[in-house]
């Protein structure tokens, strides 16, 4: 069931990173309970905080009972640069950003995919938080559920 796990195998990847460790970058899944209250206390709390959304997928080819397809990946990165910037071993957002562009650039998942980088872009939202969106694709697979059997009774 590749596609329905690739946001988790992404979290998995972020969440072994040194770098981003070492940098205090809390890692979430989006689906994993109220992400707006998890957002809010991990910026409250680190300054800076990576969100895994759970991908879209467009259909590449639909000729066969398991239909290929190009998942989008997004990673929201988000930061109060005013509570951020005074820690110890300070990062800001888009140091973050571009490490996790670069780390996961390539990266292969448990089920064979390859993450491949899109772009990143930036805007300002209220309150003075940063936040950075990087996108990624993979090519994947959606598995069909199998057929029901109709019993003739």
């Amino acid at each position: 069931m590749a596609f329905e796990t690739i946001h988790q195998e992404v979290c998995n990847i972020l969440a072994r990173d040194e770098f981003l460790a070492v940098a205090g970058v809390e890692i979430h899944c989006e689906d994993k309970g109220d992400i707006d209250d998890t957002v809010k206390g991990a910026l409250a709390r680190l300054g800076i905080v990576a969100v895994v959304a759970v991908p879209s997928a467009r259909a590449e080819s639909s000729d066969s009972r398991n239909v290929t397809a190009r998942a989008d990946i997004a990673v929201q990165v988000s930061e109060r640069p005013l509570m951020n910037r005074g820690r110890a071993n300070m990062r800001t957002a888009g140091e973050a950003a571009r490490h996790i562009a670069v780390a996961l650039n390539l990266a292969r998942l448990p089920d064979g995919e390859t993450v491949v980088f899109k772009d990143i872009s930036s805007a300002v939202l209220e309150k003075g938080a940063l936040i950075y969106n990087i996108s990624f694709e993979a090519l994947t697979t959606l598995f069909a559920p199998p057929p029901k059997k109709v019993e003739n009774g």
